[in-house]
């Protein structure tokens, strides 16, 4: 990288002497020719710099808020979860149920306006790109490996996985040695 310090110059009247012929001229002309050149480079570079710089500045702050906005979301999930457990628990129709209802739409909402929406796994097959497996369940009833149960909502934002879904999976039964 060159220098980019500026050097100040200051010139005194009786050291400014009147070129003699035209080849001193040219001289000085070319002289000045690079000088200005070499400034203006260094100008230009500095604009660049600066602008470069801001739009670092920018894009780090814009990351920044967005993690942060992740953050808080994600802390609210559990929130969420709580709320529909509530939910199961109070079956009535009472001013109260309605309450609960009626904030827990409000959060589904203001995750919506955030393009975090909830999956709906249950009969789907287990895909351990978006569920966790936490318990598994013996049965012949489903096919293998379809996901039985929802231990936890998992949710997408956009088409990225936000948080994973965990749920319960369904195992044929073991074989035991009479049956072979």
């Amino acid at each position: 990288m060159t220098d980019r310090k500026t050097k100040k110059v200051t010139v005194q009247p009786e050291e400014i002497k009147e070129p003699a012929t035209v080849e001193e001229l040219q001289a000085a002309l070319a002289a000045l020719n690079t000088e200005y050149a070499e400034l203006r480079n260094t100008m230009l570079r500095a604009q660049a710099d600066y602008e470069n710089h801001r739009k670092r500045m920018r894009a780090e702050r814009d990351q920044e808020a967005t993690r942060g906005r992740e953050r808080v979301l994600t802390d609210l999930l559990p929130v969420v979860d709580d709320f529909e457990r509530a939910l199961e628990h109070d079956k009535s129709d009472t001013p109260f149920r309605q309450g609960i209802e009626l904030i827990y739409r409000q959060l589904l909402g203001m995750l919506k306006r955030y393009d975090i929406t909830p999956m709906d796994v249950t009969g789907q097959k287990f895909d351990p790109k978006y569920h966790d497996a936490v318990a598994s369940v013996t049965t012949t009833d489903v096919p293998e490996h379809s996901i039985v149960g929802e231990v936890q909502r998992g949710y997408m934002k956009g088409n990225d996985i936000f948080r994973h879904a965990r749920v319960a999976v369904a195992m044929k039964p073991e074989k035991s040695v009479a049956e072979d």
